[in-house]
């Protein structure tokens, strides 16, 4: 080997060697809480790696910011047309850095515009992280053009790994846009056929968070059981995606300690990361309701009110209106009537017209609970007429009941308790033993609860929580 090799192989090693120390100390620092130099410190290795963007491949940029997929940020695909994939990958791990941390949408969108602009705009991984980080900033309409016109490439020409992110981004277009029915048929048909190794898992647990959204938890179960997630310490590259979509399956199905459990770990596991942003992952939001259904309503409310402190820094309507919805079901009380009014206003401006279905619903059920009906009624009936299942069935339930000389639920404080204890998971047996009562006595309370309430059992309880009180 010459000279000139050797200094051939140094230089090309070189940028490597930086991506790798960076990914090494960015773990360091983040596991000490210091985020911002973890932040700086990937800055430097990317714009210093650059200097010789073709010496570097996808597996290289791959784990320097957090991202669902990210396995598909690391692909080889695309590499090795004059940097251009490069650049546009390491544009784009800018873009999750800035949305991540929830610090500055608007240059976490120009990053990413920049990067779909470019010659690199075709290389998958690159792709991926910008338009996920536009879904993020809530720039639907733009993340969806960048779809259209990625559609646009013949399909001969395409790889597996390249429809799958296609189909997978624009389910989760669809999804953030409230159009869960489509988001489920986009997702089913990635899980049906082969699909990538590289996004089979972050399909999997959108494909389940999509079906509890929609009230199908029993299969959302059946679907992260099959994706081989069985555990909140298994060790999967997707855990904190599964995790958060076997969360979202607790609380659809009443589970809220075992809901409260992943959605805690969910955090904990982009906590690692340095991920804040509540667009990113809820995951304050759907433990706040957990702990309200089980009656940890201080810790609910410390989680949702975080939660809307990281959201109004970040800025979208979408993050701050499912923050406040939380606030709203974790203060139960007049508080809690003006975050659900503003979380109303907030998302009634916003594309997703299922998370305002659920608002108006809970804030309806709120409103009834205080006694204050004909309010109650304009949000039930609100919440009725946007035909988003399930929520504007039981909206539509509730009014009729309304309906019936002037009916309200009218709880016990012995039913109430009963129905709390149901609520956090506990078995008739357990409620009559905490309680010192019969489970005879248990099971009529219930009974009497289930028909107050107009619902047919504990499945259903969950969506009647906020009117017991």
């Amino acid at each position: 080997m010459t000279a000139s090799d050797l200094d051939r192989q140094r230089a090309v090693g070189k940028p490597r060697r930086l991506l790798a120390e960076a990914r090494r100390k960015r773990q360091e620092l983040v596991s000490r809480g210091r985020w911002q130099e973890a932040d700086v410190l990937v800055e430097r290795a990317l714009r210093d790696a650059l200097y010789d963007a073709s010496a570097v491949s996808g597996p290289d940029l791959a784990y320097l910011a957090y991202a669902p997929g990210a396995q598909a940020l690391g692909s080889e695909e695309g590499d090795g047309r004059f940097g251009y994939s490069t650049v546009a990958r390491s544009g784009a791990v800018r873009a999750l850095l800035l949305a991540n941390r929830g610090l500055n949408r608007t240059e976490a969108v120009r990053q990413a515009n920049l990067v779909l602009g470019s010659p690199g705009r075709d290389d998958v991984g690159g792709f991926w992280a910008a338009v996920l980080t536009l879904i993020y900033a809530n720039e639907l309409t733009a993340a969806n053009g960048a779809c259209v016109r990625a559609s646009a490439v013949p399909l001969w020409t395409r790889s597996a790994l390249h429809r799958d992110a296609l189909a997978l981004l624009r389910g989760r277009i669809w999804a953030a846009s409230g159009k869960m029915p489509k988001a489920v048929s986009a997702f089913g048909r990635v899980r049906e056929r082969n699909t990538s190794p590289q996004l089979a898992g972050v399909a999997a647990a959108w494909y389940a968070e999509a079906l509890s959204a929609v009230g199908q938890h029993r299969q959302a179960y059946i679907e992260l059981h099959e994706s081989g997630f069985d555990g909140a310490g298994t060790n999967h590259p997707e855990r904190a995606q599964l995790l958060a979509a076997r969360s979202a399956a607790h609380l659809a199905a009443g589970n809220f300690q075992l809901g409260l459990e992943d959605a805690l770990a969910c955090g904990e596991c982009v906590g690692t990361w340095g991920v804040h942003n509540p667009a990113v992952l809820p995951w304050r939001s759907r433990a706040a309701l957990c702990a309200s259904a089980l009656g940890r309503s201080d810790f609910a409310v410390v989680l949702a009110r975080r939660e809307h402190e990281l959201a109004q820094r970040w800025g979208t309507v979408h993050a701050r209106g499912i923050a406040l919805h939380a606030l709203g079901i974790a203060q139960r009380d007049s508080r809690g009537v003006e975050a659900f009014l503003e979380a109303e206003s907030l998302l009634s401006r916003s594309l997703d017209t299922m998370e305002t279905a659920k608002v108006r619903y809970g804030l309806g059920c709120l409103l009834l609970s205080l006694g204050r009906l004909e309010e109650a009624r304009e949000f039930l009936g609100a919440a009725a007429d946007t035909g988003f299942q399930p929520w504007s069935a039981y909206a539509a339930a509730t009014v009729r009941r309304m309906a019936d000389d002037g009916w309200k639920p009218s709880l016990t404080e012995q039913e109430k308790k009963v129905a709390r204890l149901a609520l956090a998971g506990r078995t008739n047996k357990e409620v009559a033993l905490g309680l010192h009562l019969t489970a005879r006595t248990v099971e009529f309370h219930l009974s009497n609860t289930y028909r107050k309430l107009g619902i047919s059992g504990r499945e259903e309880l969950a969506t009647a929580a906020l009117l017991i009180g």
